[in-house]
């Protein structure tokens, strides 16, 4: 902490001037004793013997000037770091000290009890958590240390190295390096390229590489440097004996180095301009369609390296797109290549599938390998959702004519899909709304793909809850397509199978819209699962109770139109709910109670359903709103619901035709009611209550019946 690192500078500037010192040397040598031996002034035995030696000082000369100013280069990167993590640790032990902490000469930290007031003295005596408190600040401290120490090795091997003859048999083991290398990370990737390469590792050198891989973690000089001596080919030989050694008693070493190197595998193809990347994608090509199993049970290059990739999750949009052309052209050409008849455990069976989920963690990245882009010019989307040829397993071995689908399929696009169309990462809470004009053409785009041929109510298992998801986030625009009353959506889509349209309303809002019948067939595919139907349900019916409490109870236009779109919205709802019930008979009671469970067990806080903001000074005057008001409308038509939708599927369960799937329509009733007496209207049965809760159900109804008939449906 007290060395004066300025001293690695003036040691730098000396070595720089040692080297200037060789070259004078040098040019004093070749003028005035080589010339001698080279101008052809002396002849025979002994002026070859000359003639060989000479050049051979002459060359000496030469590596001493590269060897004394890449120790120059070696000795200013090392002040750099060191002088850089010397910050970084004194700024943490002041910041352990901030806390309250005393740090000793060794890094551990303890409460100052004697520099605490009594006060906070006596807390900290009490508080169970203190000895937590105290390890974090430890750890954080001999974090710090071990990086100082891991630089400190790696200066070390990089002197080292520099000061290695280059050629022992011409300048001997004393000689000078021709050869030394100035960039400390550059010298660290050859030598874990040279450890890697190994057949088997000892303790120490299985140390060595990790410490190399806590060294130089995210350092593209490293990691480039590394990958291109050991090429893309042992890359993945690499990555096999890798996985092959997590299941043994140093299993945590290994994946330890897995994740390095598919860090690695990031921090070198960040640059796509640089000189290593096209070398590396073009070795990566070939490998990637190498068998690195056998004949009878193979699987590729690609398969592996994807695999490797998985245990990183951010990497160059640039790289993630090229990636993945790569393996397209791959499977174009050689057909069936991912169906496997044996499973390899840690190896991804289908590699296409497998990056499109590392892409489902970069939503922007996503967006742009899948949308179709404003003139329809990528077809990645078109080639995923209809035209490939899904990898199936094999029952009876390669070539096989018996084969399945696999289960695991489509998991990876479901998620790309669903960070492409939504702009957040699967799984994560995000405020639903406000997609970018990509992000609606994804959307629009997968609907009407999956839909061709009416055959959106048949989605593949694995896309059923993404495409959930990916309606709960268009929930504005889902609720004004089944309106069936909003021109500029029925505008949008004209007819059935007619592509819809992306738009900016006049807020500068991006729109989505898509035909009703579309739409319904899409929403009966997800219903197969029904907690992503309930999901589905729960946005919409707070998105309708939101519309009901942002409009105007005493303007009639303002207050019809919303118990409108509502009662044909939940109508919709209605027809897809009618259908799945008849589908489903004895299973359909269970089905309701699944979805009334998704539906009551999530809430818009678990959603991170944030509706726009209430009460703010562009409220429409009359208005009474607020977030107690809204969950009080909510709260209280949904438990109806959930009990209404379950008695009806039991009454529907044995009976050929059902004409009364009303409970959306009810639940419209018990909305509109509850935000009567908001407003003042107590008294439940005045003329004004009764004509609200009764006057939309025609609109329900023709809703319904809209749904029902889209998907094929007479009852």
């Amino acid at each position: 902490m007290t060395t004066d690192l300025g001293l690695l500078t003036k040691a730098a500037e000396k070595w720089d001037q040692a080297a200037k010192d060789f070259e004078s040397v040098q040019t004093v040598y070749d003028s005035q004793v080589r010339n001698i031996a080279t101008d052809g002034s002396w002849t025979g035995v002994s002026s070859m013997s000359a003639h060989a030696a000479s050049k051979l000082t002459y060359e000496q000369y030469a590596g001493a000037v590269k060897e004394a100013r890449a120790i120059a280069s070696l000795l200013r990167d090392a002040q750099a770091q060191f002088t850089e993590l010397r910050g970084k640790l004194k700024h943490e032990v002041a910041q352990a000290v901030e806390a309250g902490m005393k740090v000793s000469d060794d890094g551990t930290a303890r409460f100052d009890f004697e520099k605490a007031s009594k006060a906070l003295a006596d807390a900290a005596r009490h508080d169970p958590d203190l000895h937590t408190t105290e390890s974090h600040w430890t750890q954080s401290i001999g974090n710090l240390v071990q990086a100082f120490d891991d630089a400190d090795q790696g200066v070390k091997l990089a002197l080292t190295a520099a000061t290695k003859s280059s050629d022992v048999l011409n300048g001997g083991v004393h000689g000078f390096n021709a050869k030394a290398e100035g960039d400390i990370e550059k010298v660290e990737g050859r030598r874990q390229a040279e450890l890697a390469r190994l057949t088997h590792w000892d303790d120490k050198q299985l140390a060595e590489m990790q410490r190399l891989e806590r060294d130089n973690k995210n350092s593209a000089e490293f990691s480039r440097t590394f990958l291109a001596e050991l090429g893309a080919d042992g890359t993945i030989d690499f990555a096999n004996r890798l996985r092959g050694l997590t299941g043994g008693d140093k299993r945590q070493e290994y994946e330890q180095l897995q994740n390095g190197l598919a860090t690695n595998i990031s921090a070198a193809t960040r640059d796509v301009n640089s000189p290593f990347y096209e070398k590396w994608r073009e070795g990566l090509r070939n490998a990637g369609t190498k068998n690195y199993g056998s004949e009878t049970d193979p699987y590729y290059g690609y398969q592996s390296f994807v695999s490797l990739m998985e245990h990183h999750d951010r990497y160059g949009k640039q790289f993630l797109h090229d990636l993945g052309n790569d393996i397209i052209d791959t499977e174009k050409k050689h057909k069936d290549i991912w169906t496997q008849w044996r499973r390899h455990p840690g190896i991804a069976s289908d590699p296409l599938d497998h990056l499109l989920g590392i892409m489902g963690k970069d939503p922007a990245t996503a967006t742009s390998f899948l949308d179709p882009g404003a003139d329809g010019k990528n077809d990645h989307l078109k080639y995923l959702l209809k035209d490939r040829n899904w990898p199936k397993i094999a029952l009876n071995g390669p070539g096989a004519l018996l084969s399945q689908d696999d289960p695991a399929a489509r998991i990876g696009l479901g998620a790309a899909l669903e960070a492409a169309a939504t702009g957040e990462v699967p799984g994560t809470k995000h405020t639903l709304g406000g997609h970018t004009e990509a992000e609606a053409r994804v959307m629009h785009d997968t609907l009407r793909t999956l839909n061709e041929g009416g055959k959106g109510d048949k989605l593949a298992a694995n896309l059923r809850a993404p495409l959930g998801n990916m309606l709960t986030d268009y929930t504005s625009d889902t609720h004004e397509i089944m309106s069936l009353n909003n021109p500029a959506y029925t505008g949008a889509a004209p007819a059935e199978g007619a592509d819809g349209r992306v738009w900016k309303d006049s807020d500068g809002t991006v729109r989505m819209a898509v035909h009703p019948t579309d739409l319904a067939r899409i929403m009966r595919g997800v219903a197969n699962d029904p907690a992503a139907f309930g999901t589905m349900y729960r946005a919409e019916h707070e998105y309708a109770a939101q519309a009901m409490t942002r409009s105007d109870f005493n303007d009639q236009q303002d207050r019809d139109l919303a118990i409108r779109n509502a009662s044909s919205a939940f109508g919709f709802y209605d027809g897809v709910r009618a259908d799945v019930v008849f589908d489903k008979r004895d299973t359909a009671i269970q089905w309701a109670r699944d979805v009334s469970h998704a539906v009551t067990g999530s809430s818009g806080a678990a959603l991170n359903f944030v509706p726009a903001k209430l009460g703010g000074e562009d409220t429409p005057k009359g208005i009474k709103i607020g977030a107690d008001v809204l969950n009080r409308i909510t709260d209280f038509a949904m438990y109806e619901w959930t009990k209404e939708q379950i008695s009806e599927a039991t009454a529907a369960a044995g009976k050929e035709s059902r004409q009364d799937f009303y409970a959306g329509q009810l639940q419209v009733e018990n909305l509109v009611r509850e935000w009567g007496k908001e407003n003042g209207h107590t008294n439940q049965q005045e003329a004004l209550m009764r004509n609200l809760v009764g006057e939309a159900k025609n609109d329900h109804y023709t809703a319904r019946q809209q749904a029902v008939a889209a998907l094929g449906r007479d009852h």
